[in-house]
């Protein structure tokens, strides 16, 4: 009996040294000489009074199994030493969280920061994996880079007095719906929301003017953003691979580029609306956005860069390139292997390495220029030239039969353009809710898509006419795209009677 009452009571002890809670009241640089226990027992904390760095650090190195801490009725003094403490620093502001405190604390679940809180140092709480809930305060302005990092379950709304989140600041965290609308934020840092693979839903504030860049990327549930008119500066690759992103919108005219991969991997990305102030459209804006069929430009846009459109396979017909473009970099509509027509501005001066390379059923190019553009090398690699009617000025002919690379096209004039981009061999028609295609010469494949880019019907047969039923689409335009039995493909956009 006195043997199972040992055992007992030492489980009991046991499970006294695993987890105590302790609250204590405290002046700057005296916490640790108040408790009483070892800091490895302490599983939560509640502290009032005054705190400053050699507190926090005593927290970093000996409190590292807390769940939770409550420092609400704290105030966060100023502190400077030649000693150097968290994060190797010397000197600390008042009413801010040093930097590192609770990098890296595998249990911590709950924090509640001191009401007077207006700055949360670097990696604070970066890698705290278990952390659901913040309580801010009342004054939080600053979220400095990495602050919340790694906080992977992390999910609590932002404050209302928030203005700044630094670089990587809530990088894969578990937010769902991010509702910035009523903060004061100005500036979100870079990566600052990279990789919250759960994020569906953000709305940003009115007040914001600096989204860093690759922002948002990686956030691959996130369907929709909207930027508001006060953005100033917009950040390279901001939602790359935001794989469900179906709807941007731009309310700013402040932005005269789209910078370097914006929408790079925006594969469920249908169509979009560049800003009216744009003049350039950067490297790889829409790289790979195999969803793509249309895209409008402002009339501003003097250049569109290496890569801008490349891998965006679904696009039909490249007539969105506005008046006054004159630089088209290299490879920048690589891949577009559904590409039946492309209209060349007559602004136009110059057609990068490899533009087209790898259009392979590109059938139509319209070339407006007088003089016949300067070329890249191998810009038309993979187009079959022999058989791509090539429209060019009446008074042009001379001179693209006889430039290199323009001449490899069967050139014809622009007068005739009805012409050159019907396509004659196909009988197109609606009969009641099915569309009739009929061809003097067999089809050997027919596909019909929703302009947006999702499959209706394929099929695949040797066939003088298709009959595709197309009532459970309630969709006005489609579009056709047909290969014949010659290996020939023809694309059109058909409406309903």
């Amino acid at each position: 009996m006195k043997q199972l009452l040992s055992i007992i009571l030492l489980l009991f002890a046991a499970h006294s040294l695993r987890a105590v809670d302790y609250t204590c009241h405290t002046q700057a640089g005296q916490l640790q000489s108040l408790i009483g226990v070892p800091g490895s027992t302490i599983t939560r904390l509640t502290v009032s009074g005054t705190l400053d760095a050699r507190d926090f650090a005593y927290i970093g190195d000996s409190l590292t199994q807390l769940r939770s801490i409550d420092l609400t009725d704290c105030t966060i003094a100023a502190f400077e030493s030649r000693d150097t403490y968290l994060a190797n620093q010397s000197r600390f502001e008042a009413n801010s969280l040093p930097a590192h405190t609770f990098i890296g604390f595998q249990n911590l679940t709950t924090v509640k920061l001191p009401r007077q809180t207006q700055a949360i140092g670097e990696a604070a709480f970066a890698g705290c994996p278990a952390l659901t809930t913040v309580a801010w305060g009342d004054r939080l302005q600053t979220i400095d880079d990495l602050a919340f990092s790694g906080c992977t379950a992390l999910n609590t709304p932002l404050p209302a007095t928030l203005q700044t989140i630094g670089e990587y600041g809530f990088a894969q965290c578990a937010y769902t719906r991010l509702d910035l609308s009523g903060t004061a934020l100005r500036t979100i840092g870079a990566n600052a929301f990279g990789n919250c693979t759960r994020l569906t839903e953000v709305t940003l504030p009115a007040s914001l003017q600096t989204l860093g860049e690759r922002g948002f990327a990686g956030c691959s549930a996130l369907t929709a953003i909207a930027l508001p008119g006060s953005l100033q500066s917009l950040g390279e690759g901001c939602f790359a691979h935001c794989t469900a992103l179906t709807r941007a919108e731009f309310a700013t005219h402040a932005l005269d580029t789209l910078p370097a991969y914006t929408f790079d991997h925006c594969t469920a990305l249908a169509a979009i609306q560049v800003p009216d102030a744009v003049t350039h459209i950067g490297e790889g804006a829409f790289y790979y956005c195999t969803a793509l069929t249309g895209c409008t430009l402002p009339d501003g846009v003097r250049s569109i860069g290496d890569y801008a459109f490349a891998g965006c396979s679904r696009m039909i017909h490249l007539t969105f390139l506005p008046e006054g473009l004159e630089q088209i970099g290299r490879w920048p509509f690589y891949g577009m292997r559904q590409l039946y027509s492309v209209s060349i501005p007559s602004t136009v001066t110059y057609i990068g390495d490899h533009a087209f390379d790898n259009c392979t059923r590109l059938a139509a190019v319209l070339a407006y220029p007088t003089l016949p553009p300067s070329l890249g090398e191998e810009v038309f690699r993979e187009v079959p030239q022999a058989n791509c009617a090539l429209g060019v000025p009446d008074e042009s002919i001379e001179l693209y039969s006889g430039t290199p690379q323009w001449q490899e096209f069967d050139i014809r004039l622009l007068s005739n353009k009805e012409e050159l981009t019907a396509d004659n061999r196909l009988n197109v028609h609606f009969e009641q809710g099915n569309l009739i295609v009929q061809s003097d010469a067999p089809m050997r494949h027919i596909a019909l898509y929703t302009p947006d880019g999702r499959l209706v019907c394929r099929e695949s047969g040797e066939t003088n006419e298709w009959a595709i039923d197309t009532r459970l689409y309630p969709g006005q335009i489609f579009i056709l795209s047909v290969q014949m039995v010659s290996g020939e493909y023809h694309h059109l956009k058909v409406g309903r009677n």
